[in-house]
């Protein structure tokens, strides 16, 4: 691990390794190693016959991408990581085209990078690549461009990340790096016009939405109408999963694009960061609901702090980077959580909350915090037995389980 270290980024390097002792880090390193074989075991690679490829199979082709990544030489007996992930990959596209066969009708509002097949062509370029084939690297990051990209205008696609339009603009970031220039695949103009579409999408239903959403949990006393609105299945999400806050920090990651819409994404990031907080801290799952006691990545506070702290990157102001922090510190007082390790209602998702602020200020209190959860994913087996961890629907996923303790 290389961190940049120092409360006022002085950089002094001593203060982390105090922290993230000899000791720590080979607890941590063996918790990794076991759950990896653990994982291995009850997910085979080789089996063809899981439901979910997208959100687990796939998901696990991109875990042990980015461990093959951080470490070339890790390996589980005789496989590296990068072999595990080209295995793990080649049975999701298996699995997906026997029980997933594409028709018009399916692909029509399918763009989404977590729940849709864009994702998993994404991760297969991304894993091809590595492996050395660049032609199927390349007719994948085709096929996104080519068959997914028509579902972004669909008056049925929603926004949202999992599913929607920010979740194809998100893929297009992640796959930017493997697209030969020399190659015929449409970047840029593709980015603006889905960017667009996500930014008229919020303009028709802030025009059409009757409700000012004031109530008296919002921390306004006038009535205040959003520039930009977005809903899923009818519900106005706030969270980082379906919601504004993964809509609008996916937005805030193309500054370019942002440009044109600068007062309206602002003044939209600014009611839900500020305007829409419970009095106790949290904030709603939907704006239709009062206060809500979900503290993960995908409602809650854990989401907003990370829409906050790319609000401060994007917009320099002080403001974003304080209430970051004080999410950040809601998070680690309420956040604990006790669905299990995952990334996106687990105590693991969470903790990228405290990582997102200590790489803005340099504050070890947060990377003392990550490190906290860090240890308590550890443990996740003696608290699932002990029933103070509930036991994930997919218990060995990237997104729902002990993938996201590995991630």
């Amino acid at each position: 691990m290389n961190f940049t270290i120092g409360k006022n980024g002085d950089g002094d390097d001593d203060l982390v390794h105090k922290l993230l002792n000899k000791d720590i880090k080979k607890k941590l390193c063996n918790s990794l190693v076991k759950s990896c074989e653990r994982i291995l075991k009850e997910v085979p690679t080789e089996d063809h016959n899981y439901e979910h490829w997208d959100v687990y199979v796939a998901g696990l082709s991109l875990l042990f991408m980015r461990i093959h990544e951080r470490d070339p030489g890790f390996m589980i007996g005789t496989r590296s990581a990068l072999v595990i992930a080209d295995e793990f990959i080649n049975s999701a596209l298996s699995t997906y085209r026997a029980k997933h066969k594409m028709t018009s009708a399916k692909k029509q509002n399918e763009c989404g990078f977590i729940c849709s097949a864009v994702g998993l062509y994404a991760v297969a370029a991304e894993v091809k690549n590595h492996m050395g084939d660049k032609e199927s690297s390349h007719n994948y990051l085709e096929l996104i461009q080519s068959q997914f990209s028509h579902s972004c205008f669909s008056p049925n696609t929603p926004s949202e990340l999992f599913y929607g339009r920010a979740g194809f603009l998100y893929t297009q970031k992640f796959i930017s790096s493997l697209i030969d220039p020399s190659k015929e695949i449409p970047t840029s103009s593709l980015i603006k016009s889905v960017f667009d579409a996500i930014i008229e999408d919020g303009i028709l239903n802030a025009a059409i939405t009757s409700s000012n959403f004031t109530s008296n949990y919002y921390n306004t006393e006038k009535e205040q109408q959003i520039p930009l609105f977005w809903s899923f299945f009818d519900k106005p999400y706030v969270g980082a999963a379906h919601g504004f806050a993964g809509i609008l920090t996916t937005l805030l990651q193309f500054p370019e694009n942002c440009r044109e819409y600068y007062k309206r994404v602002k003044e939209t990031v600014d009611f839900i960061l500020f305007n829409c907080r419970s009095p106790n801290g949290n904030w709603p799952s939907n704006l239709n609901k009062g206060e809500n006691d979900l503290i993960q990545f995908c409602h809650g506070a854990p989401g907003i702090c990370l829409l906050a702290c790319k609000a401060y990157e994007y917009y320099k102001e002080e403001k974003y980077l304080k209430l970051a922090m004080e999410t950040a510190n809601y998070v680690y007082s309420q956040g604990y959580g006790h669905k299990g390790t995952g990334l996106c209602h687990g105590i693991s998702g969470n903790a990228y909350v405290f990582l997102s602020v200590y790489l803005l200020t340099k504050d070890l209190q947060y990377f003392q915090w990550a490190l906290e959860y860090a240890e308590v994913c550890t443990q996740w087996e003696e608290r699932t037995l002990n029933k103070e961890f509930r036991l994930p629907d997919r218990p060995w996923s990237l997104w729902e389980g002990l993938g996201g303790a590995v991630w």
